[in-house]
Formats: structure tokens, C-alpha cells, sequence
């Protein structure tokens, strides 16, 4: 039976809020804190998920956070591309803002918005299941993204 450790980032211009739930416990986190959000920042964030998968012996890691442009971006390219974990099996998974404010006010009515809150939030939807496909860094994607939404924004300007 896999044993998976679901992590949920709440990506902000400063800082990433982190929630760790394992597979046996989904209100107790296993681990929270906060790290820069920079290259320093996320190596810590990969040094502490390091620990954590060799003390409780996961073999699977899903990574979410909500897509907000730039900021979540980058720390998704580096979590999928660039940064290697104790964990045979790692996956991102970035989600809609929306998506993720529907499943809160699904599950609790009252719950408070801050960034630990929806930290929590983002690392129960992995465990929840029902998935988007999982984050994909492509270059030439990214070149033709920027391309079309110049294209479009000059478009838009010229009528």
C-alpha cells in the first residue's frame, strides 16, 4: 500500500505557507511552516520534505498549490524540474483559486481565510483525490503562451 505525504503550498510574493498531511491523520498536520518565497527559500522547503520522507518512510509525494501567475509558477517548475527528493514518486499539482475556495466552503462553512488555513485546504484537496493532470514545465509551451497573450493583448489594443 503506497504512503504517500500530501503537501499543500500557499504561494504568496514574500513567503510559502506549507502543510504536510500524511495518509493517517487529516487534521492533525504532520508538519507547517514557512519559507522564503526564493531560491533559498524553496531549498529549505526540499531539505525539510527530505527529512520528513526519511523519518515516516513515504514513498510518494504530491505536491499542490494554487496557480497564482508568477509566484506559483516558479515554485512548481523548481519543485517538478529542478529539485531532487528522498521519494521515488513526486508530483505537482497546481489547482484554481476557485477550485480551491469551492472545496473549503464544501467542507466548512466558517473556515477562517488565512494563508495556514488554506495551506491545510490545498494539501486535503490532494488527499481528496480527483486530480488535475499534474504540472508539466515545457519551455517552448511557455514561449507560445507569452506569444499568443502578446498577440491577444495587441489585438485587444488595436480595436
Amino acid at each position: 500500500m503506497p504512503n504517500p505525504l500530501y503537501v499543500g503550498i500557499d504561494v504568496s510574493s514574500t513567503n510559502n505557507v506549507v502543510c504536510c498531511l500524511s495518509e493517517l491523520d487529516e487534521k492533525r498536520p504532520l508538519s507547517r511552516f514557512s519559507v522564503a518565497n526564493n531560491k533559498p527559500g524553496i531549498l529549505e522547503l526540499k531539505e525539510r520534505i527530505n527529512r520528513l520522507v526519511s523519518k515516516h518512510g513515504f514513498d510518494m509525494i504530491c505536491f499542490g498549490l494554487e496557480h497564482t501567475g508568477c509566484y506559483s509558477t516558479h515554485a512548481a517548475m523548481y519543485l517538478q524540474g529542478h529539485l531532487v527528493f528522498n521519494c521515488p514518486d513526486v508530483n505537482v499539482y497546481m489547482f484554481n483559486p476557485s477550485l480551491i475556495k469551492e472545496f473549503k466552503k464544501s467542507h466548512f462553512l466558517d473556515a477562517p481565510k488565512n494563508d495556514r488555513a488554506d495551506a491545510w485546504f490545498i494539501a486535503a484537496k490532494l488527499k481528496s483525490g480527483f486530480l488535475p493532470a499534474p504540472f508539466a514545465w515545457s519551455e517552448p509551451m511557455v514561449a507560445l503562451q507569452r506569444l499568443t497573450r502578446a498577440r491577444f493583448h495587441l489585438v485587444k489594443a488595436g480595436t
